[in-house]
């Protein structure tokens, strides 16, 4: 008898022992796998911000793209130091809501498993998650940040004479001005009509104008080799009468290197651990040094201690299922950022002792962590109001998304004889589908960026500069207008998959095909709707948003600690005139009209040497004659290889110098704080006054084609949804990151082209719109209705 207890026992035993493993493998997959897809979706928003950049210091130079494919791979490091930690929580929490949701914590506990089942595969997810975010955090970052410091100067070092554009006063080298009236591309670009000034001595240029000329590099040496051909150099004395004249067929110049720009990290992001915690914390540096050396540890371990607190919140929530578990995940991840940013700021200022404003947030959600695991058993969560609360959105959009339904329950209660009417109750109700979840996920993106804006960006300025909370939200109020025009395309993207997918999974879009109404005639309200929304972005960026972008700027200024910014530049010295003239002052004082020190070159547009040359102590502008008076100068009249004329005057009219003095105030404004006709007056301005706009030139036309995006997206996003069956909306997330993936990088791509001046600016905005809109349409035009 005793025996067969003992082997029934034991048989049992074993029983559990293989159910209890093949639980841990489904927990695993279960949070494992939506951790993947937060990890993807996180790093993804975070990588593509200097995309554009990256690709184009790829495209100016062909030689270089081991470098910046070197440079994509140092940025992952630091990356993923920050957004493990999150995707950890990701998948805890929408993994274990999901299971609890759909009964199976129930259905384990009532199998007489105890949810302590659950420690020990999300433990063990949890630690392997810690260790990869501590090993990108303390070893990795600090030898990716020193190297891609290292690698930026080295292709900045190559590309500098790739990087020279056409017809812009180039001053970034010391002491030098350099003009080029046109460049041949190549691997060794050449330039076409040079003027270059050498500014020792500001009051008396030294000008120097060739035919042709090569700028070479030489990276290993760090130097520069400027060579001209045919060309003149043109110097001028103490004395008005005093000048010099000297030809060249051919001469080489060297040019000092520009100073590196700032480094795109910060010094302490360089340093070793070792080298950081020797710096002592006795003034501001030290304090940065050793706060940085904490930072380092406390983030990855972060992982440890939110998953202590994300575990019991997730196996209580029963009726939200993966929606509570994304809402949980907000509100833990605005949570634990308020506590650390607030409390290293707290540390900075002295108010709290280094440790405790680092790891203030650790130890606080361990305590209540490990607080909660203790009654984790627990039928009623200790935290059910927290739980209700996040529970209660989904709940509420599920309710009203019911009550849209036709009355009798299914779509094949629709007549069938009426679906060419538009709009029918079919398309009332796929119409109300699409924008509810449109409006969701557009409040959704915006809210998090939000977040993320405040408390990486912002928080220390509000806590150092004290900031009052109303200067705080009018800022967010005046910048939520860009980021829903922004984020809409991709809204538009997401809501198609999620909406249709949603039908699929309850088979009403079985019903409606055995209604006789096609996966076409079904698209058409989401597709009319699209159109609708493109010509709206359009309508919305024209006529509100720059103004919001404008104010939003001015207030982030001062959360800043800026001082306030002008849109005016009377600072800038050279500027092309009309005609071939170069205007050159000491200064520009716009409210009387005059120009102090002024010289104006007169250029041979073919030969492209100096006819003419007037220098004058000031001019001011007379508007009865419409024109400007100079006074105390003298006026040059200069052939090839001599000065034909010259002649002083006291004071002297020029009739042909027509420009007035609003065209020496050039405007500084952003494409974002521009509609369409300001942007393409400001550029005429701009490009006839030799600076660059190829850049803008690209906004201006994507002004037209960024709005179409959602169109477009809707066009690309109706195959897959048809495609998914019953997948669900977690398919159709994952899939509209796929398809955004490969649109931003696409639109980054071009960007770059047409920026580099390599593609024209109307093609590097449409084009993505041409391959993607006709990709669509194919994908659109095979699905089988």
């Amino acid at each position: 008898m005793q025996t067969l207890c003992y082997n029934f026992l034991a048989k049992k035993s074993a029983g559990i022992t293989v159910i209890v493993r093949i639980l841990h493998r489904q927990i695993l997959k279960e949070v494992f796998s939506h951790g993947l897809l937060g990890l993807i979706l996180f790093t993804f928003a975070l990588f593509l911000r200097n995309t554009t950049q990256l690709l184009e210091l790829g495209l100016r130079e062909t030689a270089v793209w081991n470098s910046v494919f070197f440079l994509l791979v140092l940025v992952f490091p630091p990356v993923l130091a920050f957004t493990v930690p999150m995707a950890v929580l990701v998948g805890i929490l929408i993994g274990l809501s999901r299971m609890s949701s759909d009964g199976e914590v129930t259905a384990l506990r009532a199998s007489g498993i105890s949810v302590r089942a659950f420690f020990f595969p999300i433990g063990t997810y949890a630690v392997l998650g810690c260790a990869l975010a501590l090993y990108c955090s303390a070893y990795l970052s600090p030898i990716a940040n020193r190297l891609r410091v290292d690698v930026e100067r080295e292709i900045g070092l190559r590309q500098i004479s790739a990087e020279l554009q056409p017809r812009v006063f180039e001053e970034r080298f010391p002491n030098l001005v350099l003009y080029v009236q046109d460049a041949v591309r190549g691997p060794q670009p050449r330039w076409r009509g040079i003027f270059l000034a050498e500014l020792s001595n500001p009051e008396r240029p030294r000008i120097t104008l060739a035919e042709e000329g090569i700028l070479f590099n030489n990276p290993a040496q760090d130097q520069l080799q400027l060579h001209l051909s045919r060309g003149t150099i043109h110097e001028t004395g103490a004395e008005p009468g005093e000048y010099s004249l000297a030809t060249f067929s051919e001469t080489d110049i060297p040019v000092r290197l520009p100073p590196p720009p700032p480094a795109s990290v910060k010094p302490n992001a360089q340093r070793t651990n070792a080298e950081l915690y020797a710096v002592p914390p006795a003034n501001a540096e030290g304090v940065e040094a050793r706060i940085e050396w904490h930072r380092r540890f406390a983030l990855p371990l972060a992982t440890l201690f939110l998953t202590l607190i994300a575990v019991p919140l997730g196996l209580s929530s029963h009726k939200g299922g993966k929606s509570s578990g994304i809402i949980l995940t907000l509100l833990m991840v605005v949570a634990y950022y308020s506590l650390f940013v607030g409390g290293t700021s707290l540390a900075r200022q002295g108010w709290l002792p280094l440790w405790a404003g680092v790891w203030g947030a650790n130890l606080l959600f361990g305590a209540c962590g490990i607080f909660l695991l203790s009654r984790a058993d627990r039928v009623a969560p200790l935290l059910g109001w927290l739980i209700s609360a996040a529970e209660w959105t989904p709940r509420f959009f599920g309710r009203l998304n019911r009550s849209q339904r036709p009355r009798n329950g299914t779509l094949a209660s629709l007549p069938v004889g009426k679906t060419f009417a538009f709009p029918s109750i079919l398309d009332r109700y796929v119409i109300r589908s699409f924008l509810l979840y449109l409006a969701v996920i557009v409040a959704a993106l915006v809210l998090l960026i939000e977040v993320v804006t405040l408390f990486l960006d912002l928080l220390n300025d509000v806590i150092r500069n004290q900031i009052p909370a109303s200067m705080v939200l009018d800022y967010f109020v005046y910048l939520a207008p860009q980021l829903v025009y922004v984020t809409t395309p991709l809204g538009v993207l997401v809501a198609v998959l999620v909406s249709f997918a949603i039908l699929s999974q309850n088979n009403e879009i079985t019903a409606a095909k055995a209604s006789g109404v096609s996966l076409y005639r079904l698209a058409l309200p989401v597709l009319a709707m699209a159109s609708l929304i493109s010509v709206g972005l359009f309508l919305f960026e024209h006529f509100y948003v720059p103004a919001a972008n404008r104010y939003q700027d001015a207030v982030r200024n001062r959360i800043k600690g800026r001082p306030a910014q002008t849109y005016y530049r009377p600072d800038r010295k050279w500027i092309v005139g009309e005609d071939f003239r170069i205007y050159y002052y000491n200064f520009f004082e716009p409210q009387q009209r005059m120009l102090g020190g002024v010289t104006v070159f007169e250029l041979d547009p073919q030969t492209y040497q100096l006819n003419r040359r007037v220098s004058a102590a000031r001019a001011r502008w007379e508007p009865s004659l419409e024109g400007w008076i100079f006074e105390e100068g003298w006026v040059r009249e200069l052939r090839p290889d001599s000065v034909e004329k010259f002649e002083q005057f006291p004071v002297r009219f020029f009739p042909e110098f027509r420009e007035p003095p609003s065209y020496f105030l050039k405007e500084v404004r952003q494409s974002t704080q521009m509609n369409f006709l300001e942007l393409r007056a400001y550029l005429a301005d701009l490009q006839q006054s030799g600076f660059d706009v190829v850049p803008l030139s690209v906004q201006l036309h994507k002004k037209f084609s960024f709005p179409l995006f959602a169109l477009i997206m809707a066009l690309i996003g109706l195959p897959f949804a048809f495609s998914m069956g019953r997948r669900g909306a977690l398919t159709g997330i994952a899939l509209s990151l796929g398809i955004g993936i490969v649109f931003w990088a696409t639109n980054s791509l071009f960007e770059a082209l047409g920026n580099l001046n390599e593609l024209p600016p109307i093609a590097a905005a449409w084009s993505p719109n041409v391959l993607f809109g006709l990709g669509g349409l194919y994908l659109f035009l095979r699905v089988r209705t």
